[in-house]
């Protein structure tokens, strides 16, 4: 009893010492120190395909949640700024596109952002290809153990602000005996003056058909439809 005593009075002529207790993870408050970002999304193929469209960007949930303001710039690799996306609290934006506006792989470039503190926020950086879209139109016929694909190519014009022929395009001629069987050259015929092609080919069964055209410096390829002849 005598040594217990003791040791209680002993305790009692230290200091008390404070002990902070952390609050719980599920309610810490974000800081910029935390890295969180806000990023953005935009269409990697964009096809000029009329005088005057819009590409549209979404936002990421961390610009909704912590950004108060981003930035990107949209910077060709020769002619340099082209345009931007803002993030202003919506989950996307829009830039209004012409078809006079340079073709080629744009860098949508990170330019600014900053939270509700106006601390800096993280972004990620994307690129976006633009170039002249096309289309590949598909017809067939059989006779006998023989079926005919005809097919033509257009692309969009930047000077007659409409699609015209794809003249000495080449054009690929595929096809397949079922639907899950796989793809399988037939012919690669060229685009006359008006974009048109025709093959001839031995096929005593149905078969799938389709004509594409490949994607070129100024130009996106094309698939067609699939038909079954």
């Amino acid at each position: 009893m005598l040594q217990r005593l003791a040791a209680a009075v002993a305790a009692s002529l230290f200091p008390l010492t404070l002990m902070t207790v952390a609050a719980p993870s599920s309610q810490a408050v974000p800081t910029a120190q935390t890295a969180y970002s806000c990023n953005i999304t935009v269409p990697s193929r964009v096809a000029i395909s009329s005088p005057y469209r819009t590409i549209t960007a979404s936002f990421s949930p961390g610009c909704l949640s912590y950004a108060q303001s981003g930035w990107w710039d949209l910077m060709h690799p020769t002619q340099g700024y082209e345009g931007s996306f803002n993030f202003d609290g919506a989950s996307t934006d829009t830039e209004d596109w012409y078809d006079w506006s340079p073709l080629g792989t744009y860098s949508v470039r990170p330019d600014y952002a900053y939270d509700h503190n106006y601390d800096d926020m993280l972004q990620n950086s994307r690129t976006m290809t633009v170039k002249i879209g096309s289309r590949t139109s598909i017809s067939s016929s059989r006779s006998g153990n023989y079926v005919t694909v005809k097919g033509t190519a257009t692309r969009y014009s930047l000077n007659y602000e409409t699609y015209r022929a794809w003249a000495g395009q080449k054009v690929v001629l595929r096809a397949k005996n079922c639907s899950s069987c796989s793809w399988r050259w037939v012919a690669s015929p060229i685009a006359d003056r008006y974009g048109r092609v025709s093959v001839k080919a031995y096929a005593s069964t149905a078969r799938y058909w389709r004509l594409s055209t490949a994607d070129t410096s100024t130009t996106f390829g094309r698939t067609s439809s699939t038909v079954k002849r």
